[in-house]
């Protein structure tokens, strides 16, 4: 799914990228991390949701890693409020689509890259 994210290097303070799951952590812990690589590898945030899939490789539950997006979303952006996760209004964040248990491709974009 082609979708716009934060990101402060392109103009506009968007990015026109190809995201699935995996990525979008990988794009949400590079957030956290200032943008800068290096502190996304040796992030010390273990107790985030994120944590342990926040390289965007490797062998990963799926089921975990869909569940660690909801958790996410409800501890760190929503305060604790589960119901308040769909009514996010942050569409240029790299989770928003997959916030929920089905993907939510409201965002999307239908053109070339």
């Amino acid at each position: 799914m082609k979708v716009y994210i934060q990101h402060p290097e392109y103009e506009g303070g968007k990015k026109l990228i190809e995201l699935n799951r995996r990525k979008a952590i990988a794009e949400k812990c590079l957030n956290c991390g200032g943008f800068d690589y290096t502190s996304r590898r040796n992030c010390t945030f273990s107790d985030c949701q994120l944590f342990p899939y926040r390289s965007g490789t490797g062998k990963q539950d799926s089921k975990a890693r869909n569940s660690a997006i909801r958790a996410f979303c409800r501890d760190y952006c929503m305060d604790g409020n589960a119901s308040y996760v769909s009514k996010c209004t942050s569409p240029d964040c790299p989770l928003y689509a997959y916030r929920m248990n089905t993907i939510d491709r409201s965002i999307e974009i239908h053109e070339e890259v």
